[in-house]
């Protein structure tokens, strides 16, 4: 049972993304408001022993505490994945049965950072929805995805952030029905944990404030304005309460392609983990000039 007083925040990764996950916790534990912060953290097989040590001593030295739960392959064999995507993005759907006793979590991807209180979104009224998440915005060569899915587009949810009823997933036996649904997918599905939730899920789902969920895709595309309303927008680039730097990796803040805002943030909140120093991914002369090129893009996209 959840007590009073508690939240409860989940994320997954492998050792490539260990270092990322201290960065994003450290920002949870930076904005919790005043609640206690349990974390669980998943994993497959393998995950260091180092940096499971390390994360705890984060986590605790910040008043949280951390339970690991390791997710063994068999769970997941046969399961489709993407490139540079690997198992860890099945996890989540384990969660109903992992944590029987809780009745809802906050899962975060690593590649976000919390910029503001999160108590205003953890007491978030699910009223007997699957899950809270925030209305996804596509690239204009992605718009056909949630018709293909049998989905309105202004129903499909981007996954990164969730806010979990778990409780009310037992009930419904939505685990079951979320692994049942990742087993018929093709292996040329190009997002096939996010399908699955939005499959599985969508039909009870609160629509979250983008705030919540602030991709680049909101922060950076005009067209996000068909999708929320300017002040939703408005909220969501000056006041964003979780960034998230969704798609490839030169959009990472960790890459040095990795531009626009919450980078600094980012990098002010690695510094605090017990990998301070990041040496930026994709270092070249070429990166370098791109760097200046998209910088000024941003700054000119925000005019």
């Amino acid at each position: 049972m959840t007590e009073a007083g508690e939240m409860h925040v989940c994320c997954a990764a492998d050792a490539a993304y260990a270092r990322h996950t201290g960065a994003m916790l450290h920002s949870v534990l930076a904005h919790s408001g005043g609640l206690r912060v349990h974390v669980h953290y998943l994993h497959g097989p393998g995950f260091p022993s180092r940096d499971a040590v390390l994360l705890s001593q984060l986590v605790r030295g910040e008043g949280g505490t951390i339970d690991f739960h390791e997710i063994p392959d068999e769970r997941v064999a046969g399961l489709p994945t993407v490139a540079g995507i690997t198992a860890p993005m099945w996890y989540r759907i384990f969660l109903p049965e992992l944590l029987p006793d809780t009745e809802r979590v906050l899962y975060l991807d690593a590649d976000t950072i919390a910029l503001d209180d999160l108590g205003l979104l953890w007491e978030t009224d699910l009223d007997g929805a699957w899950v809270g998440a925030v209305t996804n915005v596509f690239q204009l060569d992605h718009l056909h995805r949630p018709w293909e899915l049998g989905i309105d587009p202004r129903a499909y949810f981007n996954s990164g952030v969730l806010l979990m009823n778990l409780e009310q997933m037992r009930r419904d036996g939505r685990g079951e029905a979320l692994l049942s649904h990742a087993r018929t997918l093709g292996a040329d599905t190009m997002w096939p944990d996010q399908d699955t939730l939005n499959a599985v899920l969508g039909e009870r789902r609160v629509a979250l404030h983008p705030r919540w969920n602030a991709m680049n895709s909101v922060l950076g595309f005009p067209w996000a304005a068909y999708v929320f309303s300017p002040a939703e927008l408005d909220a969501a680039r000056e006041r964003p309460g979780i960034r998230h730097f969704e798609g490839p990796s030169a959009n990472k803040p960790w890459h040095v392609l990795g531009t626009g805002p919450g980078r600094a943030e980012y990098a002010r909140h690695r510094r605090a983990t017990p990998w301070p120093r990041a040496r930026p991914e994709g270092l070249s002369v070429g990166n370098a000039l791109r760097r200046l090129w998209r910088s000024a893009r941003w700054r000119l996209g925000r005019r």
